[in-house]
């Protein structure tokens, strides 16, 4: 790889861009999401609506959210990665979510519910809250 080569990689590797997408995705909001947890025995649960509040359809998703408790069980989603940053991947029934329709997730935690997550994604675009 040439000398001009190598800086280009480097300053893309730094900074991130790949294209004029990425600057968009960064102020887009594409999500709008409702949670409501409540108390169970050995933890709690908690129900979460997500709506597309873009003008695009949205095909295949990856939710996420951080949270404190372990998911022990989640419901309408694949449950990828059950601690920490809390990953669930759409089932093929609710992976295609058209502008304005929403979808439905759930889970059941092990610990105690704390604070309510502090940011939601799909497909890594930051979701508003309460929207």
């Amino acid at each position: 790889m040439s000398r001009t080569g190598r800086a280009l990689a480097v300053v893309v590797a730094l900074t991130g861009a790949v294209g004029p997408a990425t600057a968009a995705r960064a102020d887009a909001t594409a999500c709008g999401v409702t949670y409501r947890a409540s108390p169970y025995t050995g933890g709690f649960t908690a129900s979460i609506t997500v709506t597309n509040t873009g003008d695009e359809t949205i095909r295949g998703w990856t939710f996420r959210f951080p949270l404190e408790a372990t998911v022990a069980e989640f419901w309408n989603a694949d449950l990828l990665v059950p601690v920490t940053v809390v990953t669930t991947q759409a089932k093929a029934w609710n992976a295609v979510v058209q502008p304005g329709d929403s979808f439905s997730l759930g889970f059941r935690a092990v610990g105690t519910a704390g604070a309510d997550p502090a940011w939601f994604t799909v497909n890594d675009l930051e979701c508003e809250i309460g929207g």
